[in-house]
């Protein structure tokens, strides 16, 4: 495309600009109302209760009366194999995937009435001192392969553990050290039970890891809870710290960038050297000169390194790539320097505005609200309707002859339910609980609604990223294209900005979040037909697949980079989507060389940074809480030391990672306008560059006629 020319009008962000994409911005709104339009019918057709409620097999919520089955005085579901709780369907279901029916006592598993009750109501949770299996010893044929077929065809639950109750379930709340006392377990006739069958089950079922589990995640609760206020003061110093590190980047920019490449070449020579002194010194070994596939694949490295071929070929490539390095550094110092630059004018650009710092809050509380909507609406959506049945058929049929499998069809509980009933207590067919839905078009498209409420979360997430970049884009190019900095930077410019953005460019922002929408809802789709597709044979089908999530995932990282510079565009020029799009491609494209150097040397800056506040944060929490500071401070008691520190440790990084999302948004704006403003002026009296006088001086030129600024 054609360079800018000279329009001595402009004078940095527009102020007097007009709606953008307005027939977007329309299509936004109405999407939203649809949205809205279907939490409504959600929220009135759905009842949560019923989902985060603890619930049984037949769809009865536990504490309610249901005329028949009075269960209010049982508000806790006990699991007979919490272990079946741990699996994708049952976040995908909402339910646990042990079958779920209502009983009044646990005493017999081998009743009649608690056959197959592997999930149940109770009025409080078993909390016995020992583990082992209820009155089976009162068995006529008692013996220990009559108890694993029991267990195994899921007739009995396989141990019994004091339990509390948490949110209405009964959870587990012994130590590893309570399973011992299943050697010495008696049954409720006082005689001894052989139990060893016991252990080996909950070992095969990882009942014991769940043990181990529950004691650590209870240790570790108990130490958050005296430790709390150390960490979020350690989180203030986090923010302090990266905030720190930003404004320090005008001094040492430059001198981590070069002492960097220049070890980077160090390191690489020494690499050099060494290979050749080692091919040097093996000329004289016996056996050195036997080639690499002479000798063939083998486990001992050392085998390769006694070799003279192995350190040529490191020679050569060490070689090959310290010389580009060496090159890219020659030739391309001027461009390195120039990001340099942009990067410490980026720093004074925060130091001016340090709100912005903060923009991300905003974001994120937005982000927040839209989730929760979304996971509002998809509970409510998963749980309209009433119990739906279906008939789970394990029967082997190739040896029953004309008949056919009932799996998978719809059935009436209550006849099922029936001694008279054909199947009824049978151990291959049986009607179980699957989900809350209906006959009516509601009902029947739930699916699909689901589908587009995750549409919904990511448009509207998308546009409220995209207007937290546009937001600061505008409050950064404020700061470029002031004259006199900051004596001509606009009154409250971050707060300008959103309300520019807010007021005239919702529709371009809603575009661009579109496009990004559109091909995350495809990736999603394409990773559930590839969750489908793991036990197909199809090698095409999968190859294909891989590569369409590969093309899409590219595509996904260059729309975002394309909207990121077009958002920067309209922020400054106040025009619509498309055409941003398009001049901030040509623009970068005409200085693509610059735009590389600096995306890396940005990148390189912005991963420095962040590895150092996290590291450190880490360390600072490894030296407190492990008392190196005892003389100053005095740390907490804990169970676990090293949680605190990964808590702070992570916790930085996203902090950091915040603070340094908004720096990087800095150095994009102020590259392009910088960009910009090489291509609109050339220095003279009527056509001065804005670009600080260090950024001039990189790049040889200066103001003819020099007015007094403040860089």
């Amino acid at each position: 495309g054609k360079e800018k020319t000279f329009d001595p009008s402009f004078k940095g962000p527009i102020k007097k600009r007009g709606c953008t994409d307005i027939l977007c911005c329309l299509l936004f709104f109405v999407f939203i109302l649809g949205y809205i339009v279907i939490g409504l019918f959600a929220w009135l057709n759905g009842d949560p209760v019923i989902l985060l409620h603890p619930t049984d097999n037949q769809g009865r919520i536990c504490g309610l009366n249901y005329g028949d089955l009075d269960l209010r005085n049982k508000n806790n579901l006990f699991y007979f194999d919490l272990t079946r709780c741990a699996s994708a369907a049952t976040l995908i279901n909402l339910q646990c995937q042990t079958t779920q029916v209502i009983i009044f006592v646990i005493t017999k598993c081998v009743d009649q009435d608690l056959q197959y009750h592997r999930q149940i109501c109770v009025s409080t949770c078993p909390n016995t001192s020992w583990t082992y299996f209820p009155d089976v010893a009162k068995l006529e044929a008692a013996r220990l392969s009559d108890i694993q077929t029991i267990i195994l065809s899921g007739k009995c639950a396989p141990y019994y553990l004091p339990y509390a109750p948490v949110v209405g379930r009964c959870i587990p709340a012994i130590a590893v050290d309570s399973l011992n006392l299943i050697s010495s377990a008696v049954d409720e006739a006082g005689n001894n039970f052989n139990a060893s069958l016991v252990v080996s089950l909950l070992v095969d079922r990882g009942n014991n890891r769940i043990l181990e589990a529950l004691a650590i995640a209870e240790n570790i609760f108990a130490d958050l809870t005296v430790s709390w206020y150390w960490l979020l003061g350690m989180l203030a110093i986090t923010a302090v710290v990266a905030f720190l590190w930003i404004v320090i980047m005008r001094w040492v920019a430059g001198i981590m960038v070069w002492v960097t490449l220049l070890g980077i070449i160090g390191v690489l020579s020494f690499g050099v050297w060494y290979c050749y002194d080692e091919w040097n010194r093996l000329k004289t070994v016996a056996g050195s000169n036997t080639t690499i596939i002479a000798v063939g694949f083998t486990t001992n490295l050392s085998t390769y390194l006694a070799l003279q071929d192995t350190w040529l070929a490191f020679l050569i490539i060490l070689a090959i790539v310290d010389a580009i390095m060496i090159l890219l550094v020659i030739f391309l110092r001027k461009r390195i320097q120039i990001a340099i630059k942009v990067i410490e004018q980026s720093s004074k650009a925060i130091g001016w505005m340090i709100s912005t710092l903060f923009y991300p809050l905003v974001t994120f509380l937005l982000v927040l609200i839209a989730v929760s909507f979304w996971a509002a609406t998809a509970l409510f959506l998963a749980s309209t309707g009433s119990p739906i049945y279906q008939v789970i058929d394990s029967r082997n049929l190739t040896s029953l002859p004309n008949t056919t499998s009932l799996h998978g069809q719809t059935c009436d509980i209550n006849l099922w339910s029936n001694s008279t009933h054909q199947y009824y207590l049978n151990d291959d067919v049986s009607c179980v609980f699957v989900k809350y839905g209906g006959t009516s078009i509601f009902h029947n498209n739930v699916i699909w609604l689901q589908v587009v409420a995750v549409f919904g979360m990511l448009w509207i997430v998308n546009w409220i990223l995209a207007l937290g970049q546009c937001t600061l884009a505008g409050a950064f190019a404020s700061y470029y294209w002031a004259w006199k900095k900051p004596q001509d930077i606009p009154l409250l410019p971050l707060y300008s900005s959103f309300g520019r953005s807010l007021r005239y460019h919702t529709g371009s922002l809603a575009f661009g979040s579109l496009i990004i929408a559109i091909v995350q809802i495809i990736r999603l789709m394409l990773e559930y037909a590839d969750n489908k597709l793991k036990t197909a044979e199809n090698k095409v089908a999968k190859f294909i697949l891989k590569c369409m999530k590969c093309c899409f995932w590219c595509l996904e990282k260059f729309l975002k980079f394309l909207n990121r510079n077009a958002y920067i565009m309209i922020a400054v020029y106040g025009k619509h989507f498309c055409w941003s799009a398009k001049e901030a491609f040509k623009l970068l494209m005409r200085n693509i060389i610059r735009a590389a150097v600096i995306d890396k040397v940005t990148d390189f800056i912005l991963f420095v940074g962040k590895l150092i506040v996290t590291v450190g944060m880490g360390a600072l929490a490894w030296a407190f809480f492990t008392n190196k500071f005892v003389s100053l401070l005095q740390a907490p008691t804990l169970n676990y030391y090293w949680m605190p520190i990964i808590i702070v440790s992570v916790a930085a990084y996203f902090v950091a990672a915040g603070f340094f999302n908004t720096f990087g948004m800095a150095v994009d704006t102020i590259f392009l306008c910088f960009l910009e403003d090489l291509e609109r002026n050339d220095g003279s009296e009527e056509k001065p560059y804005y670009m600080s006088k260090s950024l001039r001086d990189v790049l040889g030129k200066k103001n003819k006629k020099a007015k007094k600024r403040k860089d």
